[in-house]
């Protein structure tokens, strides 16, 4: 297999022997779900050539977005190059764990941005990792599950993270003037929350007590953090009541919601959130003082964008940030991990 890149576009081929003829063809790909992100996915994929066999809906299964198709999606997975899962999560994982090992069970690589199923299914997908992109799960565009994976987890002695860029998007705004009923719309009116809540409470409630214990899960299992691994169920992120919600926005251009994995147990101002005990580690995560840490500072990124920092040392502190938030970064996430899956089969 070979790829042909310029300035603007990069077009996947599949090289095969018919009749004895050499012929080229475009990689073919599958697409499970078509919101918000996997809409922008199929424009994506297209634009650069893929040749999409099908799109499985909530309303059925499809060929280009509009002609439906008889039968089963694996009916259809044959000789596919890749399979992409773009839904968001229903359960625990446990029908998105489905649909990447049935894929699997074909010998194709799946790539995903959906977080359940590595975050409360881990266990039975590990030995399969290899063949799975999932750096969309966590830190949308910024790729930061494989930053983290290039580094030696036995030499990390923390690392703090922000892994939900509507929060952070929410609370820069706040801590550049904007009141919080306005901040948390205008997250909604760019797409950068989940859909469903419409309440300022409701929707902190939803990304901080949903979205953020699965990409903690996903964080440290990938990490690879010793011999255990979590799983979001297990993290119990409680909600913020009113009293809280009042608490947290008397100063709330001093928050931040921070996931960090410590080796010692820390008093800490923090706001909601949970602490969870794996092995050597401490798991903690909550809309934190950004004041008591200078670390916490040093990692801070704008507007919607991610950001990691790993410690391993005193004078050893490197920070990773980008979009984390919207289907754009999310999608080239997806693509990156597709070229470089179906390059190692």
């Amino acid at each position: 297999m070979f790829s042909r890149s310029n300035a603007s576009t990069e077009i996947q081929f599949r090289i095969v022997f018919i009749y004895g003829l050499l012929t080229i063809e475009l990689m073919k790909a599958g697409l499970i779900g078509a919101g918000l992100i996997g809409s922008a996915l199929y424009k994506k994929l297209q634009s650069r050539g893929w040749n999409i066999r099908f799109v499985l809906r909530k309303s059925g299964l499809y060929e280009n977005l509009d002609k439906k198709l008889e039968g089963n999606y694996l009916d259809y997975a044959q000789e596919l190059d890749a399979a992409f899962l773009a839904i968001p999560t229903a359960d625990d994982g446990s029908i998105a764990s489905g649909y990447i090992k049935s894929f699997l069970e074909k010998g194709i690589p799946v790539i995903t941005c959906e977080k359940g199923a590595l975050s409360n299914h881990f266990a039975s997908l590990e030995s399969c990792l290899e063949k799975i992109g999932f750096s969309a799960s966590v830190g949308g565009g910024t790729r930061l599950l494989s930053y983290l994976r290039e580094r030696d987890s036995a030499q990390i002695q923390e690392i703090h993270a922000i892994v939900n860029g509507t929060l952070n998007y929410i609370f820069d705004e706040v801590s550049h003037g904007k009141n919080m009923p306005d901040a948390v719309k205008s997250a909604q009116e760019w797409g950068y929350a989940e859909p469903g809540a419409e309440h300022p409470l409701d929707v902190i409630n939803q990304e901080a007590s949903g979205d953020v214990p699965m990409k903690t899960a996903i964080l440290f299992n990938v990490g690879g953090f010793g011999d255990c691994h979590i799983t979001a169920s297990a993290l119990h992120a409680g909600k913020l009541d009113d009293a809280e919600m009042k608490e947290l926005l008397k100063n709330a251009q001093d928050r931040r919601y921070i996931v960090s994995f410590t080796r010692e147990d820390r008093n800490e101002d923090v706001i909601g959130g949970f602490r969870h005990y794996a092995g050597k580690w401490v798991i903690s995560a909550g809309f934190k003082n950004i004041n008591e840490n200078s670390l916490y500072k040093a990692m801070l990124p704008g507007g919607v964008n991610n950001s990691i920092l790993i410690s391993e040392g005193k004078n050893e502190t490197y920070i990773l940030s980008g979009p984390g938030a919207g289907a754009g970064p999310t999608t080239s996430s997806m693509v990156i991990d597709a070229f470089r899956l179906v390059n190692k089969k």
